[in-house]
């Protein structure tokens, strides 16, 4: 076995959690025996090995497993006994983790398993049930990477790894962004057997656990996330000062000394050396904020996901009910949806036979009475396979037209939609997509301009659309495109791209030269002492071969990169057209209602002054002038961002996003279908602030709060505008 250690990619990992390959491998090289009756005599004495271990299993008292019992017991699981709390135990192997199971089970608690015979789609269904209903999660590594476990808070290591990285990559299912509860994670370590004879890799890793204990504040909290590279660092080779320890325990106490010797200044002294400390210390996170807030911003609405799975379940046959409490069923999952032919059953998993209740809002899922919803939304396997479906009977109208209604449309114009795509290489020279967009562009007597491509979301369908129409010539349309947006994203993918090189490039060079360094070090050591001691020669040599391994490694990294600079335009791809209309005569009679009593120009006007009043406003408020932006044109469901940093010691921010409306004292205040339900969506930080007589002498400014909180028992649904209309003193009544 000790040959073979030395092979093994990582001596932790189960087979099941290996690929096939090395699974060739190790089943060619598992054993010695060249011939039948070497092999007999191997099998034999496994099977005495086997033998003994069930002996001892079925008669020694399991004080690990005692340890567990009463660990559970601590103030901290109250959450798991109660049913608010998850719990992650990890085992290092399969039949360990069968053992816990079932002993678990015999304690009540509800449970489930990840481990690495299970393929992608059964670890993501486990996780599911993990969140939705079992208690304790039982893994082995096979749910150490690649798992995201943040509604879980507690964490068991019932059997440690000797490699660190496995204990950052294990903490890092549960200690990560979503976590909004405190982590509490407890490592089992035996220091001493039962007849009282130390256990040396038990030793070791307690003394580990409590120097980092010690060193807690000087890594800034950081312990379990840089433990690897402190050890790196520090010259501890942990997997092999434990492997060496268990051959020879005389060596205890130098490995322990070497423990206690690590020096975390040497962590801070790298990320100085390689910029890491003064980019966490000097970055200007305004940027940074700024993003953050237009990708909430851009997130898919609930409202809207939720309404097109509904119609798209119909379509393809999909029964989906509502429930009293709100929420959706699906009491039977057709076959043709759960085929393994479809490529998103392929790609994502098979759906359930049935779903007793679903929710397209996180925030249900919150709630104690729904902890077992599913969320439903892209990127899950029921919703990507009725999406396929839905696509394979609509693949005819690609390209095709439809007609829609713009309320205060007064020429028809039209408006094409093509799909775009930036490419690019990675490192090996593969293609690879760097962005793709849903692109619309307006086309008015001869005149091209980008807009939203969901501003159909304000338009209502024609009711009676004309049954004759021109063809439509897409050329114009679609050099446009090229020569004006997508050359834009293409210079932005290239950039983006360059400066991605760039980072890796300076840190490889960084990375590279101190291994390089370290190792010409040691082969020069090794050589000098192999000019008097022949039994250094080969480790000389090997020490060197070592050294050009990297300077090749070095060379062929950094050619890769040169690869990733590179981004280019894809095919332009043309959905369809819809042509905008204005109301016809009958619409018109329903719209009636809400015409204004200002002509277009003054409308306009009128709103300029009363988005002048309102950062007037924001500026006294406290709103820093350079944080306070116009996005009106953009259509995200508002008309101005502002935003400043609420609390320097944690750098909350605090944000508002007001939708703006000017109108005469009181006349009644108008949301579109999309700003009410971004108001619904961004909830808490939406604001809606009517100025009302903009234009006059005392313009009055009324602030309200979450509108949709306030407002919708005031409101009144205008189907063919696509409007929700507020009267003015329920305006009045409900602001601050």
């Amino acid at each position: 076995m000790a040959v073979l250690q030395g092979r093994l990619p990582d001596a932790e990992q189960e087979e099941d959690d290996l690929d096939d390959a090395v699974r060739d491998q190790l089943v060619d090289e598992y054993t010695a025996a060249l011939e039948l009756e070497q092999l007999r005599a191997e099998i034999s004495a496994l099977k005495e090995l086997v033998e003994q271990a069930r002996r001892v299993r079925e008669n020694a008292n399991d004080s690990k497993l005692a340890a567990l019992k009463k660990c559970l017991g601590e103030a901290q699981f109250m959450d798991l006994k109660d049913g608010r709390g998850k719990l992650l135990i990890f085992t290092e192997h399969r039949d360990t983790l069968g053992y816990v199971r079932d002993h678990l089970e015999r304690w009540g608690f509800s449970t489930c398993e990840i481990h690495g015979g299970m393929n992608p789609h059964e670890r993501k269904r486990a996780q599911e049930v993990f969140r939705t209903g079992a208690q304790v999660c039982c893994a082995t590594e096979a749910a150490g990477e690649g798992i995201n476990l943040q509604f879980c808070h507690l964490m068991i290591n019932y059997d440690m790894p000797w490699n660190p990285t496995r204990l950052e990559q294990r903490l890092g299912r549960i200690h990560r962004i979503g976590q909004d509860r405190d982590v509490y994670a407890f490592n089992f370590v035996a220091t001493e057997s039962e007849e009282g004879q130390p256990i040396v890799e038990g030793r070791i890793l307690h003394r580990l656990l409590e120097k980092l204990d010690q060193m807690n504040e000087a890594l800034e909290g950081r312990v379990f996330d840089v433990i690897g590279e402190v050890l790196s660092l520090n010259d501890v080779n942990l997997p092999d000062m434990l492997r060496d320890a268990a051959y020879d325990p005389r060596r205890l106490d130098e490995y322990l000394d070497q423990i206690d010797r690590i020096d975390p200044a040497k962590l801070k002294e790298y990320e100085e050396a390689t910029g890491i400390a003064l980019a966490r210390s000097h970055v200007d996170f305004s940027a940074f904020h700024r993003r953050n807030l237009e990708v909430e911003e851009r997130r898919l609405m609930p409202r809207y996901v939720e309404a097109q799975f509904v119609a798209a379940a119909r379509e393809v046959g999909l029964r989906i009910e509502p429930r009293a409490d709100g929420l959706w069923r699906v009491e039977h999952v057709l076959a043709d949806l759960r085929s393994e032919r479809l490529r998103s059953v392929q790609k994502v998993g098979k759906a359930e036979s049935s779903y007793r209740k679903i929710t397209f809002h996180k925030h249900h899922l919150e709630q104690d009475v729904h902890v077992d919803a599913v969320l439903m939304g892209p990127g899950h396997p029921l919703y990507a396979a009725v999406d396929e479906k839905l696509n394979e009977r609509l693949a005819e109208l690609v390209g095709r037209v439809a007609f829609f209604i713009e309320p205060l449309c007064t020429d028809p114009y039209r408006i094409h939609f093509f799909e775009i795509s930036i490419r690019g290489k990675d490192s090996k020279g593969n293609d690879v997509p760097l962005y793709g967009e849903l692109v619309a562009v307006r086309e008015e007597r001869g005149h091209y301009e980008i807009i939203p491509s969901d501003i159909l979301l304000n338009f209502a369908a024609h009711p009676h659309p004309p049954q004759k129409i021109e063809p439509t010539p897409l050329l114009p349309a679609t050099d446009f495109l090229k020569a004006s947006y997508q050359l834009e994203c293409r210079a932005r993918c290239q950039r983006e791209r360059q400066h991605f090189a760039q980072v890796c490039r300076e840190y490889l060079e960084k990375s590279f030269k101190a291994r390089i360094d370290r190792a010409q070090e040691r082969a020069m050591l090794l050589a000098a002492e192999a000019v008097t001691k022949p039994e250094f020669k080969l480790a000389a040599d090997e020490a060197r071969k070592y050294v050009d391994e990297l300077q090749r490694a070095r060379r062929e990294r950094l050619d890769g990169l040169k690869r990733l600079e590179i981004a280019r335009t894809g095919p332009v791809k043309h959905v369809g057209t819809a042509i905008v209309l204005a109301p016809d005569a009958d619409t018109q009679a329903q719209l009636a209602c809400l015409s204004d009593e200002l002509d277009p120009n003054i409308r306009r006007q009128s709103e300029i002054a009363a988005e002048e009043k309102v950062i007037e406003a924001l500026v006294a408020e406290g709103f820093p002038k350079d944080r306070i932006e116009r996005v009106g044109h953009l259509k995200l469901g508002f008309d101005i961002r502002a935003h400043k940093i609420a609390d320097e010691a944690t750098g909350e921010v605090l944000v508002k996003r007001v939708e703006v409306k000017g109108r005469l004292r009181g006349q009644p205040v108008r949301l579109t279908t999309n700003e009410w339900y971004k108001a619904q969506q961004l909830a808490e930080t939406y604001w809606l602030y009517v100025v009302w007589d903009p234009l006059g002498d005392s313009p009055e400014l009324v602030r309200i709060h979450n509108p949709v909180a306030k407002l919708d028992h005031a409101k009144r649904e205008i189907v063919a505008a696509r409007f929700y209309e507020i009267p003015a003193e329920a305006i009045v009544a409900a602001g601050l």
